[in-house]
């Protein structure tokens, strides 16, 4: 529903302002402070490690331990944050024109720097509630409730809808960068905060319900929270690399217009099917690995989720770049639905869908490093990752604008799979072959998948061609996806994979629970 909701949020973004620098610049403006937090300063990797920090007082029926802890882990983000959102709002605009350079008029340039300045100020508070959504969603993952946690981020992106919506009533479809009135980027910045502040209010209610009253704290004085910070330094700098990586590529986008629009539903296709493959399986798997003992069932309770990522990313990214062409026809409406705008999308989804199987991996990976209280392996896998990315992606400042987009999603797909590669190899290390059935379910996903991709290119390429318009191609993206799904899910039927059980009962959370009481996995 996130995610889902997050696609449709920037295809209304594209719909409204268009391919156009203002396009650009409010979609960067607003994902600087999720960057800011959830990258730079380890937002959703530092909560992931206050997961098993919490699990013991919660086992216990310790409430005011739990409190203490997250109160804590709150007081010490959010005086971090203050300190890095000062920085955005000088840098931010800076990074924009310097992305830009050698492609816009000194005065355009000058106007995007302004914009972006006044949005910034206004959605950089933003950042204070990010820190409070990643202590509730630890809280709640903590105690094994990850429903409202997952939904919730589902609000924020319907109320930037609203206020989209507003915008293009009040002012119509956006102009040139420079005659864009202040009262309508106010509305714009003031009403994404909003948004992030309703969804912020959700989570906090949820941490509530799951027994623990969140209230910012001096964590700096407690001898658990300083501990917890100091573990999670390496996080920190990992977060901080991945941030980098996002921050350039958006960066690089900006030298064509409606770039940073294009590649922002690109990554909202990437993470959509990262959050159905993976991040659930990472979040089950954190509290119940944190709690196991044995090598042998860590390492076989490891080799299931990563067979049930690869189960679900793999026939995902292969649908998702043969279905680009379809995707983009489909969410390119108003100002973005030109024969460039759907190119500049179709592009970047079908590049980016190459990275998404090791996005996964690594993101299961990682938190089961951090269930083994190890920071450092993930922090040297992303290092060499990072490497990867930044020599790959400098060579779209050599290229022509029509393929500065292919170029920046290629190199951040081969990356992740670098990434990815590199931290499977040294857990295989530490831990020794990932159970039993990795080996087969990934020989019966790639025979499953080879099989599916030609009926669902098949009805991507033939449907438009009987029905025309946008109709013709969302029907093509319809069947061509529910044709795929069937073919796959029916061979690994016929195949009785155990990953196919296991994704129709819920049996990777049944599991959990019973390993937490002691039964055998």
């Amino acid at each position: 529903m996130s995610r889902l909701t997050g696609v449709v949020r920037v295809a209304a973004i594209g719909a409204v302002l268009g391919p156009t620098l203002l396009g650009n610049t409010f979609l960067f403006a607003n994902t600087l402070p999720n960057l800011v937090y959830y990258g730079f300063l380890a937002g959703s990797l530092f909560s992931s490690l206050l997961v098993p920090a919490l699990v013991g007082t919660m086992d216990a029926g310790d409430r005011r331990a739990s409190e203490r802890i997250a109160g804590g882990f709150l007081g010490v983000t959010a005086a971090a944050v203050a300190v890095a959102a000062c920085a955005a709002v000088l840098a931010g605009p800076l990074l924009l024109r310097l992305g830009a350079l050698g492609t816009q008029a000194e005065a355009v340039g000058a106007a995007q720097e302004r914009a972006g300045r006044l949005l910034l100020v206004l959605v950089i508070p933003q950042v204070l509630l990010y820190a409070l959504i990643a202590s509730s969603t630890a809280v709640m993952n903590a105690r094994r409730r990850f429903a409202l946690a997952a939904a919730a981020p589902a609000l924020e992106n319907l109320g930037i809808l609203a206020v989209l919506g507003t915008t293009a009533v009040l002012f119509g479809t956006a102009g040139e960068i420079g005659a864009v009135p202040g009262s309508e980027l106010v509305l714009l910045g003031a009403g994404a905060t909003a948004a992030v502040a309703l969804h912020a209010s959700v989570q906090w209610w949820g941490a509530r319900r799951a027994g623990v009253t969140l209230r910012p704290r001096a964590g700096w004085r407690d001898p658990d929270v300083t501990a917890l910070v100091r573990r999670a330094l390496p996080a920190l700098a990992l977060a901080a690399v991945t941030a980098l990586q996002l921050l350039t590529l958006l960066v690089l986008a900006n030298r064509v217009p409606g770039g940073v629009v294009a590649v922002q539903l690109g990554l909202n296709v990437h993470y959509f099917v990262v959050a159905l493959g993976a991040t659930p399986v990472a979040l089950s798997l954190l509290p119940r690995l944190s709690r196991l003992d044995s090598v042998a069932r860590f390492r076989d309770t490891l080799g299931r989720g990563l067979a049930l990522v690869v189960f679900v990313t793999v026939p995902a990214a292969v649908g998702c770049a043969l279905l680009a062409r379809p995707f983009a026809e489909v969410v390119a409406v108003g100002r973005m639905g030109s024969a460039a705008g759907v190119q500049l999308i179709a592009t970047t989804v079908a590049a980016l869908a190459v990275g998404m199987v090791g996005e996964g991996l690594f993101q299961v990976l990682t938190f089961a490093s951090y269930a083994r209280k190890d920071t450092w392996a993930p922090l040297r896998s992303m290092a060499v990752q990072a490497g990867t990315f930044f020599v790959l992606a400098s060579s779209a400042l050599l290229v022509g604008p029509d393929q500065v987009l292919l170029v920046l999603a290629l190199s951040f797909a081969a990356a992740n799979l670098v990434g990815a590669w590199h931290l499977a190899v040294r857990s295989r290390r530490e831990l020794g072959t990932f159970g039993r059935e990795l080996a087969p379910c990934v020989r019966r996903v790639l025979a499953g998948t080879a099989l599916m991709a030609p009926p669902v290119w098949a009805a991507a390429v033939l449907v438009p061609h009987w029905v025309g318009g946008r109709l013709g191609w969302s029907i093509a993206a319809a069947t061509a996806a529910a044709l795929g799904a069937a073919v796959f899910l029916l061979l690994q039927a016929w195949w009785r994979a155990p990953e196919l059980a296991r994704t129709r009962k819920g049996a990777l959370r049944s599991r959990s629970r019973a390993a937490a009481v002691g039964d055998a996995p």
